[in-house]
């Protein structure tokens, strides 16, 4: 599966319109996308997921895996109902090869 791919870089320039247009393709048929050359410094990304990580596991990783959607994949169940932010979180979170797949730098996370 391949998803949408913004460079940012292009918003400054010529290229902006087309750039603007995938962007909007994007919100409209994907719902997200990745962005490229966005300027924000790796060092605070890394500081923010970190932050966001110590969060969960202090405050949410108990509750979520006593809530409905773990129990249900726990046992085999039917989880066609769940909203695709739950089911990427559960099947992604801790840990994801995302970019591995896609052939990616982590840089880029």
């Amino acid at each position: 599966m391949e998803i949408p791919v913004i460079d940012f870089s292009k918003l400054e320039g010529e290229e902006r319109s087309a750039t603007m247009s995938l962007l909007h393709q994007a919100c409209e048929k994907w719902g997200f996308f990745m962005i490229e050359n966005h300027g924000i410094d790796t060092y605070l990304m890394d500081n923010v997921k970190q932050l966001v990580n110590q969060h969960y596991e202090a405050n949410m990783k108990k509750r979520f895996y006593e809530s409905e959607l773990p129990m249900s994949l726990e046992k085999k169940g039917n989880i066609s109902n769940t909203d695709w932010e739950s089911t990427f979180f559960v099947w992604h979170r801790p840990t994801s090869n995302i970019y591995e797949i896609q052939g990616l730098s982590k840089e880029l996370w």
